[in-house]
């Protein structure tokens, strides 16, 4: 905050700190709500370049880690409901527009035991398949450690609601992942 109201005071260096120490949690927070698409990079410059222009209107009511969330977090959404909105590109069809399955060359053998990068893997496409609002509510509070009211902040909502829309991430979070857990106790 008191690197915010420098900046707003005429310290330009103050901004460069500001993105210095910030810049880790906002590109972690963008590839854990996107994915590692490559827009993850013009979306966190988009992010600073957006908390720049705010200088003027930034009132120091919470943290700035928080209203610097909030951005990041408007501009993922707006990403992800554009990517529904346009035809994804890339995989390969027939003639007759069926999709054609390729290969993962990268993954495991299906002998092979599951192990941390594998539930890695599977957490995150976990993550991808909640609604957008869930999937921001457990990342910020689970990667970014944010507290409800912080998270609330974020996602425009209040706490008891950001406490209902956990409860509800987590529930279907677990209803996605439970076949994997009792597939590897049979």
């Amino acid at each position: 905050m008191e690197l915010m109201l420098a900046f707003q005071a005429g310290e330009e260096a103050a901004f460069d700190e500001i993105v210095e120490l910030h810049s880790g949690q906002v590109f972690g927070l963008l590839r854990r709500l996107l994915g590692p698409h490559a827009a993850v990079e013009d979306l966190a410059q988009e992010s600073f370049l957006r908390l720049y222009r705010a200088r003027e209107r930034y009132q120091p009511r919470g943290k700035l880690s928080t209203f610097l969330y909030r951005i990041v977090y408007n501009l993922a959404l707006n990403r992800l409901r554009d990517g529904k909105r346009r035809r994804e590109v890339g995989m390969p069809s027939t003639a007759d527009g069926e999709r054609i399955d390729l290969e993962d060359a990268g993954g495991e053998a299906p002998w092979e035991e599951p192990d941390r990068r594998t539930w890695a893997r599977r957490i995150e496409e976990a993550l991808e398949c909640l609604p957008e609002n869930q999937r921001a509510a457990l990342v910020l509070q689970h990667y970014d450690g944010l507290d409800l009211e912080q998270i609330g902040e974020v996602l425009g909502i209040s706490a008891k609601a950001t406490k209902s829309l956990l409860h509800r991430a987590r529930t279907k979070l677990r209803e996605i992942l439970t076949p994997y857990r009792e597939a590897e106790h049979d």
